[in-house]
């Protein structure tokens, strides 16, 4: 049979279409796509493998399509590798004349999908209350880039956001080229979910990397001192609860510190009350106006028992509070300051 003519290739979104003249008395028509090696676009997989599909076309129909995917295997014969250049062939087949020559051949670079691999060892951190600093390295598997890339997409959420920003490779980088940029105007004190995708110069966003967590740093407070009162003005919630919180702390401290002082006063008072401040023998001022207050027994820390005597009285320079000691045998009521006595001023 005759050679089919006029042969058109055509690459579309997602399928390579060709069409070409009829020939006559003939049953089908072989359509022949052949990968071709040692030739590659900008950003191709220079891959080692050779990739071949064909489709049979049955006449008078002289239009074939054949769909584009992602990691073509060598085996699959009615699906094309993206971003690969093809050389196509038609022949003619007859049940009785048998098979043509092939057309002419003509080369077609098959359309780009999106990335069939994520970016790799995406690393985030935060660099202040409102920056983190975001770096990844590029593919690795060339037979799943499927385009070629122009650029890298971060994606950064809240629990209530999502934003992108956009990493843009440079002449000299390539889809295994990664990057590093720094997202700003961020949140204080607040987690960013940061994940990072592939995209084709078509704009297809491949696949995201798995999500990093990262919570930015607490802004600082500014204060203003106003005549006898201070004015914090801060624009973060969190990081003006954090600063009440700790405000609150210093108050509760230094209320336990207060008790504590007052106690030990108390304490230390109680003690000075039932400590001698005289010896005996020393000559202490006669009190006028003594009362009998009332006696109780104790005992020390050596076992020696006392039976505590109280009185009150007055001197010329006071008021005074009498406390006397006397053995456990005493049973006698003093009326009078003696040697020994310990005197207080009363308060």
């Amino acid at each position: 049979p005759d050679t089919p003519e006029r042969l058109v290739v055509t690459a579309e979104s997602a399928s390579v279409r060709v069409s070409w003249h009829a020939v006559e008395d003939v049953e089908r028509y072989a359509v022949t796509f052949s990968q071709v090696r040692g030739y590659y676009q900008q950003g191709q997989c220079n891959r080692t493998d050779s990739h071949t599909a064909t489709l049979t076309v049955s006449a008078p129909s002289t239009t074939a399509s054949i769909a584009v995917g992602g990691d073509v295997g060598s085996t699959v014969t009615d699906e094309l590798r993206a971003y690969t250049t093809y050389e196509v062939t038609v022949k003619a087949v007859s049940d009785v004349r048998g098979t043509s020559r092939p057309s002419e051949t003509k080369r077609v670079l098959t359309p780009q999908t999106s990335a069939g691999e994520a970016p790799g060892d995406v690393r985030a951190e935060a660099e202040s209350s409102t920056e983190i600093s975001v770096q990844w390295s590029g593919l690795s598997n060339c037979r799943l880039v499927n385009g070629r890339i122009t650029k890298y997409r971060v994606q950064y959420e809240t629990c209530s956001t999502t934003e992108t920003r956009d990493y843009t490779l440079g002449d000299s980088e390539n889809w295994n080229s990664g990057g590093r940029v720094t997202l700003t105007g961020l949140s204080p004190f607040t987690n960013y979910s940061i994940s990072v995708a592939a995209v084709n110069e078509n704009g297809d966003v491949g696949l995201y990397s798995d999500p990093s967590t990262v919570l930015t740093l607490q802004a600082s407070i500014t204060c203003t001192i106003i005549a006898t009162s201070d004015s914090c003005i801060q624009s973060d919630s969190s990081a003006l609860v954090a600063y009440l919180g700790g405000v609150l702390g210093v108050v509760i401290v230094t209320a336990i510190v207060v008790q504590a002082m007052v106690i030990v006063f108390f304490i230390r008072k109680l003690q000075r009350a039932k400590a001698s401040t005289n010896t005996t023998g020393v000559e202490m001022p006669t009190l006028s106006g003594n009362k009998y207050l009332g006696s109780e027994q104790f005992q020390t820390s050596s076992n020696e028992a006392y039976n505590v005597v109280r009185g009150t009285g007055s001197t010329a320079e006071g008021e005074y509070e009498v406390i006397r000691d006397l053995p456990p045998s005493t049973s006698s009521q003093p009326t009078t300051a003696a040697a020994g006595d310990s005197l207080y001023e009363s308060v």
